[in-house]
């Protein structure tokens, strides 16, 4: 039982893994003006799935889910 568990778990690591794109297929960060909280976010790309890692919210694509957590998995921001 606890084998099957700990495939499960790799597999589902595994495909949270496949959906980070690395930084070279990823949208450059937007310009913005004026102040932003400096903390690093993911954004997530609604169409496609992909994500990617921004410097602050205010960076990342408009209309993308931010969220707060590795690999767009905790903590979730609609901006």
């Amino acid at each position: 039982m606890l084998r099957k568990l700990s495939l499960v778990a790799a597999f589902v690591l595994v495909a949270a893994a496949t959906r980070t794109a690395t930084a070279s297929s990823c949208p450059p960060p937007r310009q913005y003006s004026g102040f932003c909280t400096e903390v690093i976010v993911w954004a997530q790309d609604p169409a496609t799935g992909m994500c990617c890692q921004y410097p602050n919210p205010c960076s990342a694509p408009a209309g993308w889910t931010i969220y707060y957590g590795p690999g767009c998995t905790d903590g979730s921001v609609g901006l």
